[in-house]
């Protein structure tokens, strides 16, 4: 998409925006865990809304040591891995050209009555060009977003949820 126009950015407003839309991305990350928690771990019943569950059969020597089908049921979000990815590192790189630079309205420190009020900076400016050296020379102006995800830890309400499935989980003899 062509640049329409250009004009000087505050540095909050820069800042601000870039900062957002790490904020933003860990957002739909959430969402994105909790419509996969809601679709595939629970399912609607007669009986209401309950956790969907997977039954695994098995054979194995019973009480009088022979051998018997067993069958035991647990959660499907106990089998799967849970999609829940958290931002771990955001690092913005850019050089700032300021343009203007001003005092900003005055804010009290806070810290006495006898202390100079606050002046903020608004600072003005353009992100500097970059000059890339190909076969035909390009300038362009650029900010660098590096971002590390990871796969985050399983929330203690899972774990718990967890928890009290294994405690309802019970090794029976399956049907004939």
């Amino acid at each position: 998409m062509a640049i329409q126009r250009m004009e000087a950015l505050q540095l909050g407003e820069l800042l601000g925006s870039l900062l957002s839309s790490v904020v933003e991305a860990q957002e739909q990350s959430a969402r994105a865990t909790v419509d996969f928690v809601d679709e595939v771990g629970f399912e609607d019943t007669a009986a209401g809304r309950q956790m969907r569950t997977v039954t695994l059969r098995y054979t194995k020597r019973d009480e009088d040591d022979q051998p018997a089908t067993f069958e035991v049921v647990v959660p499907l979000l106990s089998m799967v891995n849970i999609p829940s990815l958290t931002v771990k590192e955001a690092k913005l790189s850019f050089s700032y050209d300021v343009v203007t630079s001003e005092a900003g309205d005055t804010r009290a420190s806070g810290s006495s009555t006898t202390a100079a009020p606050l002046k903020p900076a608004l600072l003005k400016g353009y992100v500097k060009r970059r000059t890339d050296t190909t076969a035909t020379e390009k300038r362009t102006t650029s900010i660098d977003v590096d971002v590390t995800l990871e796969q985050q830890a399983m929330p203690i309400g899972v774990e718990r949820l967890f928890d009290l499935a294994e405690l309802g989980i019970t090794e029976r003899p399956a049907p004939p």
